[in-house]
């Protein structure tokens, strides 16, 4: 009996392991496709100058990174962006660097601590965005 209970717990380790193992995988797998499959053209920034914290700059001055993009005025749209994209991207007042057009919005998000270069990626995917410009407050 002891035997047929080692050998279940044995397996059930196993397969809890290889669930774990392939979940991890998976999710990275998904990361890296993401960057890969990015629109480049559309952002109009290097990806490379990022660190791991969404930073750029060098070590004794870094800093985060402003951007924005427009989108179709639509409530839809919006909620897409902010659940299931980056949650800090907001609205804002004005046409910006990437002259919104009368039924677009202009929205601004920002690369602090976050894995910038997946939001990007994901949101020049999106065929509604045209370009995705750098924020230059003046």
């Amino acid at each position: 009996m002891k035997t047929i209970l080692k050998t279940n717990y044995f397996f059930g380790l196993i397969i809890l392991l290889n669930i774990v193992f392939s979940c991890t995988s998976s999710k990275n797998k998904s990361v890296s496709e993401n960057i890969e499959n990015c629109n480049l053209d559309k952002i109009k920034f290097k990806l490379s100058v990022f660190d791991k914290n969404g930073l750029t700059g060098d070590e004794n001055n870094k800093v985060a990174l402003d951007y924005e993009f427009c989108v179709p005025n639509k409530p839809e749209i919006l909620n897409t962006i902010i659940n299931e994209i980056d949650s800090s991207i907001k609205p804002i007042k004005g046409k910006g660097r990437t002259k919104c057009a009368d039924n677009a919005i202009l929205l601004t998000g920002n690369s602090y601590n976050k894995d910038i270069k997946k939001i990007l990626c994901k949101l020049s995917q999106l065929e509604y965005i045209t370009e995705i410009n750098q924020v230059y407050w003046e």
